[in-house]
């Protein structure tokens, strides 16, 4: 993991700290498994025994017992980010206490570099409501923008501009998005290449929160490649 962005909590006792602040405040605990697909948990219990926190699905979607998942939550303002194996009896989750649990120091500006052979791009469909396809190779992701290199001879866009598009990652389905352009940068020895920062905007938390969950994927698949 990057130590400039995560910081592992890595005394036992406050890993459990925060799995009982995490039950007595009845937070969420947004999972994602093998679904590009939400489970949202709800805690309502630490067992000091087994050390599981319990909780209820409060969501549609739904995780298998035994399904490796990516879990963050939220804790007086901060965000923490772990994985672990579900376990699913009648209904009731259980997560154990991870090995590892990272926080996450710049929750809101985290952005992940994507290399190329990954295979993920952001092909716009839409600029200013005008129809105006544009392939691009996606260069980093968060759940809030995307930095995407795009090959045109003339300048498409401007600052400013407002785009629709499809992200695409990997074999997941397109994610339609809106997004701003706000800024861009012209490769000095390749005219053509041309590199832009887009914001997603407007974002609903559900999407944002897909996004953060795909964000981290890739960052933890990308980090075990490594």
């Amino acid at each position: 993991m990057d130590k400039e962005i995560f910081t592992l909590v890595s005394k036992e006792k406050e890993k459990v700290k925060l799995f009982q602040d995490l039950a007595n405040a009845r937070a969420e605990v947004i999972c994602k498994g093998d679904s590009d697909n939400l489970c949202k948990l709800k805690a309502y219990s630490y067992n000091d025994q087994t050390h599981f926190l319990e909780c209820n699905n409060n969501s549609t979607t739904v995780l298998k017992n035994g399904e490796e998942f990516l879990g963050y939550f939220f804790l007086g303002g901060e965000k923490y980010y772990f994985e672990g194996n579900i376990q699913v009896l009648h209904g009731a989750y259980s997560i154990a206490l991870p090995k590892e649990l990272y926080h996450l120091q710049r929750r809101q500006n985290y952005r992940v570099k994507v290399p190329e052979s990954y295979g993920a791009h952001f092909d716009i469909l839409k600029v200013n409501g005008q129809p105006q396809p544009i392939k691009g190779i996606l260069a980093n992701l968060s759940s809030q923008g995307c930095l995407v290199v795009y090959r045109m001879d003339n300048p498409l866009m401007k600052v400013g501009d407002k785009l629709d598009g499809n992200l695409f990652i990997g074999g997941r389905e397109g994610i339609e998005l809106e997004g701003i352009v706000r800024h861009i940068k012209v490769d000095d020895k390749n005219k053509v290449i041309q590199t832009f920062g887009i914001e997603f905007t407007p974002l609903n938390p559900i999407l944002e929160n897909r996004l953060f969950a795909i964000t981290m994927e890739i960052h933890k698949e990308i980090f075990k490649r490594n």
